[in-house]
């Protein structure tokens, strides 16, 4: 784990609209209420009432990171002490998710979760729920605010790692293709000047470059019309998604396999390596594990408990590549099933965080 300030290149502005479109779903739970404790513990029974805000569903990435938090919540650690209450906004809009903070708020929470949409749209919300006294911590990513804590991925180096890597693999062909993830969002504006930057000062010469819209299809469509017109290329940097679509691009054309970065944490991509790493695809998979959501509820119920935790806790993404790919690998799950499902010290089982997944 990393403790650090999280840099401006997350800044995103955001428009003022309400949030009439919110979902919320609650994981209450039954018992005795916790001892100590920097929260009132005013839910059902006297337990901790935690709210964690969700900006964007749908994804694999954050249903796994739902199922997780909820499946630690009622773990028998956690149930006699946590009431959650989720509430889930739409397209990442940052008003949306102010709006709904304040709504959680209003109810009486102890603590606020949330996955920032932006770097600073919930700032009128923040300062609300710290005048009353209620904690803040942002869960997944970073944000800017001295008022707010934070449990995250260390975003800021899972793309200079890639690079990193890309550039120890590549051989004599220093010509790359590099495939952005989604435009216009903080994190992928943010790093991929970076990216660019590390991939050239390493030596590398950047001779195509498209998107991956952070789907798989995308990433393999994509880099099907590069080997097109670049089949010679020598490596490919796929940011955050992309290293099962990279290589079933390059098994259709095919062309032989090159060093390949991608890292949607999809199953798929753990066993790309598996299958085609014998006849020669090698790769590193880089992401956040989604059961940071999890992370962040422990930390959570350790501050309302009255327990000292760090402000600024950043974890290291993790890291699937072929030498390992074995064992993250799942036959049994779909390509699009996603992983990292649990996290370190948490020691959750996959069929317990199942019965709360809604993904495939």
């Amino acid at each position: 784990m990393h403790s650090r300030r999280p840099t401006s290149r997350f800044r995103m502005g955001s428009a003022l609209v309400a949030a009439a479109s919110a979902v919320v779903l609650l994981a209450g739970c039954t018992s005795a209420p916790a001892e100590g404790g920097g929260g009132s513990a005013g839910g059902e029974d006297g337990k901790f009432v935690i709210g964690f805000q969700q900006p964007l569903g749908g994804q694999a990435w954050r249903e796994m990171g739902l199922a997780s938090l909820q499946a630690l919540a009622n773990s028998p650690e956690y149930v006699d002490k946590v009431e959650l209450k989720i509430v889930r906004t739409d397209d990442n809009d940052a008003a949306q998710q102010n709006a709904a903070m304040q709504n959680l708020i209003a109810d009486g929470v102890d603590l606020i979760l949330f996955d920032p949409a932006s770097s600073s749209g919930a700032d009128p919300a923040i300062a609300q729920a710290t005048a009353q006294g209620i904690p803040v911590i942002a869960n997944g990513g970073p944000y800017e605010s001295e008022d707010v804590y934070t449990v995250s991925t260390d975003w800021a180096s899972a793309g200079t790692i890639g690079a990193e890597w890309l550039l120890e693999n590549l051989t004599d062909n220093k010509d790359v293709a590099v495939l952005e993830g989604l435009a216009g969002v903080p994190l992928n504006e943010g790093s991929m000047p970076g990216v660019i930057e590390a991939l050239e000062a390493g030596g590398a010469s950047v001779v195509a470059q498209d998107t991956n819209g952070w789907n798989e299809a995308t990433a393999q469509e994509s880099m099907a019309n590069i080997l097109r017109s670049n089949p010679d290329i020598g490596g490919v940097y796929s940011f955050l998604t992309g290293g099962q679509g990279v290589a079933e691009a390059y098994k259709a054309a095919g062309v032989p396999f090159v060093p390949t970065v991608g890292g949607s944490g999809y199953n798929g991509e753990a066993c790309a390596l598996v299958e085609y790493g014998p006849e020669g695809y090698s790769g590193n998979m880089i992401f956040g594990q989604p059961a940071i959501y999890a992370k962040g509820l422990e930390q959570a119920v350790k501050l309302l408990d009255g327990e000292e935790i760090e402000r600024e806790q950043f974890f290291p993404p993790l890291e699937i590549t072929t030498e390992n790919a074995a064992d993250y690998c799942l036959e049994d799950r779909p390509a699009n099933f996603q992983l990292g499902y649990d996290f370190p010290g948490l020691d959750l089982k996959l069929e317990d965080v199942m019965e709360y997944y809604s993904g495939s």
